[in-house]
């Protein structure tokens, strides 16, 4: 099992510790990219220090629209090593939804996703407070540029993301959410919590749940917090999850009900290993008992079903695997 860290509470602390106890670890991948915490205390260092040269401070917000990325993460971890907050935007919104939420969270700094430049292009002229849109490629090229400074951490207490709700029942509301937010739950992990609680020092979390959502900025947040990897795709896509899997680079990941029915129908899921697979948590809806049992007879793995909202954090409850035997 990993080295018991002390118990962070925040983004600072935490890849500091990890870039000093297991610098060479695997933390992030997305394609043929790849990330060991030493790299990543670095690069993200260094968007902080982009960010403070582009003039944004504490408490200012900056947005995402795109899909999930590598690139995303480094911005929301750098960003939230100095109190900056974070924004993720769910692509499939339509032009005036995204500009509605960028709006209300008065982000000075809009980053796109690849594939995105044109279509926040054509919004631009309804943004109040965007002062700069970067597409990818050139805040990669920023990034890289870029020279670490000095710079004040956030503190537990102040906020470092804000996740927007469905809007079900009206426009979208923003949760805000602190630093002690995202990392209190693991704290009574510290004192021994239940199996599924613990990672080893070799497991990887797959990240195929849209970022705008805890469900997959989460995920994000969970790994740093165990220091293992959190490997990430673009969107969810059967083909690519089972070559993750093959490649042995995953023990645990989240999927709706849905996800994984669709998992099962791609002929490759028969003939993939997933001996190496520990655990499958889903939420957002129920799962059919048919669809358990088809799920437990493929995957072997322990199923964890999750329940929470963006307010808490993601997942606040957890029926355990004891309570998923189909018989």
């Amino acid at each position: 099992m990993n080295d018991t860290p002390p118990p962070h509470l925040s983004f600072d602390e935490f890849l500091r510790h990890w870039a000093a106890v297991t610098p060479d670890r695997t933390a992030l991948t997305e394609e043929d990219r790849e990330y060991d915490f030493a790299a990543m205390d670095g690069l993200t260092a260094k968007v902080a220090a982009m960010l403070i040269d582009l003039g944004l401070r504490k408490g200012d917000r900056i947005a995402w629209i795109g899909k999930n990325s590598d690139l995303y993460v480094l911005l929301f971890f750098g960003a939230a090593r100095m109190g900056v907050v974070m924004v993720p935007i769910g692509w499939r919104l339509a032009g005036e939804e995204w500009a509605w939420i960028v709006n209300d969270t008065r982000a000075k700094l809009l980053f796109t996703g690849p594939g995105f430049d044109e279509p926040v292009a054509a919004i631009r002229g309804s943004l109040t407070h965007v002062e700069r849109i970067i597409g990818s490629e050139a805040a990669r090229a920023k990034i890289e540029a870029a020279d670490p400074v000095d710079f004040d951490p956030s503190a537990p207490d102040e906020a470092v993301l804000q996740l927007y709700t469905s809007g079900t029942t009206g426009k979208p509301k923003g949760a805000v959410l602190s630093n002690r937010n995202l990392f209190g739950l693991r704290l009574p992990n510290l004192e021994g919590g239940e199996p599924w609680t613990k990672w080893d020092d070799d497991e990887g979390v797959l990240v195929a749940m849209p970022c705008a959502h805890i469900g997959g900025t989460g995920l994000n947040v969970m790994a740093l917090a165990a220091g293992v990897g959190s490997h990430v795709l673009a969107e969810f896509d059967t083909g690519r999850v089972l070559d993750l899997v093959q490649q042995g680079r995953i023990t645990r990941f989240f999927m709706v009900p849905a996800a994984l029915h669709l998992l099962l129908q791609n002929p490759r899921c028969a003939e993939t290993d997933f001996s190496q697979l520990k655990y499958i948590l889903y939420g957002a809806a129920p799962i059919p008992l048919e669809l358990l049992r088809a799920c437990i007879k493929m995957f072997g793995a322990d199923f964890i079903q999750a329940y929470g909202m963006t307010e808490t954090t993601g997942t606040v409850i957890m029926l355990p695997p004891e309570d998923h035997d189909p018989a």
